[in-house]
């Protein structure tokens, strides 16, 4: 019996070629996009999921701040870990984490390693980064002991066999002492060196003033959190005001973020930039309505041309054929459907993996799948697309009455659900595109946005502390080149500071305040290169450099941005001159600046200071004029003389900028990929649905014209139809797209509002692709002559 069902499948298929096509066609790219988007959720879920002790590992968090101004972070200070560990028995380990960029230098070549980690001596015990050379337990307990990733054993050694090779990190010599393989793409602590956290001055003296480190946890199993939190944060207190009672309004607590929740639910980003969760969803959904699209596609068309089938199923069933036989062969004919739009499916997705992990900024593989799951997958991909196509058309086709079919009726049903499905396609087509243009619309705000700096034509040169001493020499060796402005340098990026630090004493407003503000030290220069405008005061001076480096009375000076004014209760003109102590540093505010973006659009603009401070620059910006591939070239001419022994390497702001918003963007790029698929699954089911349609109304064709009618009647009578159905769907789409677009702004404290003409537009669009679609299969009808047509008829 079964081979009978397959033999007269695959004839029927064979003998409507075109149906057959446009089904496998659209099977086959919802499948592709299904599996290509199925890989990226999986590979974002499982993020750090490897560890063995995965669900016992969590970041520790701080929020800190006075009189509700406090704030959450998670850099924290190398003094806490013992304190956690002494607070709390349920707390197994704890590792403090710090990334670095370091130069490496081998066989007097330079090398810039930014994925270097310095990490306490049981980071291997803890985390599961498998070693393929040395003892977990060892391998960080000497100074200036060093573990490497394969890779980089092969890239800087060429061979695996690295254990006891030594590498120049900045003049000093580490021995590698263990090999690791590779870290997982899935993993938020990226990095292919690891040195000992002994190494760095907060290790060999841990003090609680600079919070620059990460800081994770291991619990016992079955760990009661919320004892931990109230055991830790008592514990705190106590270490730090020795049993006194805090100041009044001050806030000091530990909270804990389970390490397999912050890639997709934090909102601090750990070593790999975390993900909205809400991306996720749409990944999600947009994979099912890819699936779902070309079912509706297979079902329409299927119940559309059922008449074809008619007499068929008459005999069939007179002859002694049972529902549930006629049933069961309409559910083979589609298996093999869509067994074949699955194989080409997968085809696809093998295909253009690399192009969508380009797309996506993934590297996805197949191997996240076991052969286990690849064949399960398949099958229920097989089996559920069987069933959600095929199971509609073959109930529907099996019902029909033999005695009503064999004497010609004609009065099937199926055409209320046809209008529906068609409906539901180009809803989901005008809601992706509206989503495209709401998601383009606030990138590009961000991106032509005055965020109250200049950025352009602003190279920034990676000096990571390297200038020191050096520091006035260079800036004024730059300043000499014709295609140089303007110098300066600071600690953070200016588009991305995250410096945490607290203010403990304002003018007038009392001492012992803890007020918690995001920082950022730097050169002399820095507000006047980046042209942040001035409320009242000066730009930092020569004098106030000097002020610095007084040996009896050294003063730091200070500019604060209008929100920390407002929010400490300041005038801008007299707040000038006022004495402030922030983080052990005394001084007077110099300036108050206009508010600019130093943080991500998505938050809201906080109290920052900037102070001067040339302890350490991290970056070093140089404003250019005129050819900017020149001025770089003259620029690192001047660094290749100051240093030497450090790798030339550079970007702009602008670019810097923009990745902040990276996610954002690849997800307005997904979002416009498969707004166009999804679009063209839908015309290929209304393709087919209008080719049938003006085929079964050849005759209706031919009378109207014989009767006079043009061809732009003829047109318009096979068309309406359609078109009524794209603008329901339009209607149906609009608010919904509007509900989730807002929401989505909303996640930007600063964003573009929804422009009516988004909503216009993408009906317009929608409304052409349909008209297009089916206008040509009508046109096709129309322009056919009478007399044939009714000749064939006959």
């Amino acid at each position: 019996m079964w081979k009978n069902y397959w033999n007269i499948a695959l004839r029927n298929l064979w003998k409507r070629k075109s149906y057959a096509l446009l089904n496998i066609v659209g099977l086959a790219i919802g499948t592709a996009c299904f599996i290509l988007l199925s890989m990226f959720t999986k590979h974002e879920t499982t993020f750090d999921q490897f560890h063995e002790h995965a669900n016992q590992l969590y970041r520790v968090k701080v929020t800190y701040g006075e009189n509700g101004g406090a704030e959450d972070h998670v850099y924290t200070p190398s003094a806490l870990s013992e304190t956690l560990k002494s607070a709390s028995s349920q707390i197994v380990s704890a590792v403090r984490i710090a990334p670095w960029v370091r130069t490496l230098k081998i066989d007097g070549n330079l090398f810039s390693e930014k994925e270097f980690l310095y990490a306490d001596n049981n980071f291997f015990s803890v985390f599961t980064f498998p070693l393929i050379a040395g003892d977990k337990d060892k391998v960080l307990t000497r100074p200036n002991s060093l573990v490497i990733s394969e890779s980089a054993a092969k890239k800087y050694f060429s061979t695996v066999n690295a254990v006891g090779k030594v590498l120049d990190i900045g003049g000093v010599p580490y021995q590698v002492s263990g090999v690791m393989k590779d870290v997982p793409s899935n993993s938020q602590l990226r990095f292919n060196m690891v040195a000992s956290f002994m190494d760095l001055p907060d290790g060999k003296t841990p003090n609680w003033n600079r919070p620059n480190y990460n800081t994770y946890i291991e619990v016992q199993p079955g760990s009661n959190m919320r004892q931990i939190r109230e055991k830790v944060n008592q514990n705190i207190i106590q270490v730090l005001f020795g049993g006194q009672t805090p100041p009044e309004g001050f806030t000091l607590k530990l909270d804990y973020e389970p390490l397999t929740s912050i890639h997709l639910h934090s909102p601090h980003d750990a070593m790999v930039a975390n993900v909205d969760i809400r991306y996720i969803y749409a990944m999600n959904v947009v994979a099912l309505l890819m699936i779902l699209i070309a079912c509706i596609n297979f079902m329409n068309l299927a119940t559309a041309r059922s008449s074809e089938r008619a007499k068929e199923i008459g005999v069939r069933k007179a002859i002694g054929a049972r529902k549930w036989q006629v049933f069961l062969q309409f559910l083979v004919e589609t298996a093999c459907i869509t067994m074949l739009g699955l194989l080409i499916g997968i085809l696809i997705a093998f295909i253009t993996l690399p192009y969508f992990n380009n797309l996506s900024g993934r590297m996805l593989s197949w191997k996240l799948f076991s052969v286990k799951e690849m064949i399960l997958l398949g099958g229920s991909l097989w089996m559920g697309l069987t069933l959600l196509a095929g199971t509609y058309p073959a109930v529907f086709l099996s019902s029909f009455s033999p005695l009503k079919v064999l004497k010609g009726g004609r009065s099937f049903r199926g055409g209320g659900l046809r209008r529906i499905l068609v409906v539901f396609q180009f809803a989901a087509s005008v809601f992706f595109i509206i989503g495209t243009f709401v998601v383009f619309s606030q990138l590009n705000y961000i991106r032509n946005s005055k965020p109250g700096m200049n950025r352009s034509h602003v190279v920034v040169l990676d000096v990571n502390g390297h200038a020191g001493k050096n520091f006035d020499a260079f800036k004024q060796q730059l300043l000499q080149q014709p295609g140089v402005s303007a110098v300066s340098a600071s600690y953070d990026s200016p588009v991305n500071t995250n410096g945490g630090y607290s203010v403990n004493e304002i003018e007038g407003k009392g001492r012992n305040l803890n007020l918690a503000v995001t920082a950022i030290p730097v050169e002399r220069d820095f507000v006047k290169l980046l042209d942040i405008g001035l409320l009242s005061g000066n730009y930092f001076t020569d004098a106030d450099v000097k002020d610095l480096s007084k040996e009896a009375d050294a003063r730091t000076h200070f500019m604060i941005n209008e929100t920390a004014a407002r929010e400490w209760g300041l005038d801008p003109a007299s707040a000038v001159g006022k004495r402030i102590t922030m983080n052990g540093r005394v001084g007077t505010i110099s300036a108050v600046v206009k508010d600019y973006h130093f943080a991500s659009f998505k938050e809201k603009i906080q109290p920052l200071v900037i102070f001067l401070e040339y302890d350490y620059f991290g970056k070093m910006m140089v404003k250019t004029t005129g050819d900017t591939r020149k001025s770089i070239d003259q620029v690192q001419t001047v660094w290749q003389h100051f240093l030497p022994d450090v790798p030339f390497e550079y970007h702009f702001l602008d670019d810097e900028f923009n990745r902040m918003y990276k996610d954002d963007q690849r997800t307005a790029y997904i979002l416009t990929v498969f707004a166009t698929i999804v679009i063209l699954v839908s015309c290929l089911g209304l393709l087919g649905l209008a080719a049938y349609t003006a085929e079964q109304r050849t005759k209706e064709i031919s009378v109207r014209k014989v009767l006079g009618a043009t061809v732009q009647q003829i047109l318009f009578l096979l068309s309406k139809d359609f078109l009524k159905l794209v603008c329901i769907g339009i209607l149906i789409a609009v608010p919904l797209a509007y509900y989730l677009a807002h929401n989505w702004l909303n996640s930007f404290a600063y964003h573009v509002g929804i422009s009516a003409w988004i909503f216009i537009l993408s009906g317009i669009i929608a409304l052409l692709i349909a008209l297009l679609t089916v206008g040509y299969q009508s046109l096709k009808a129309a322009l056919v002559s009478p007399a044939e047509s009714l000749k064939m008829n006959e």
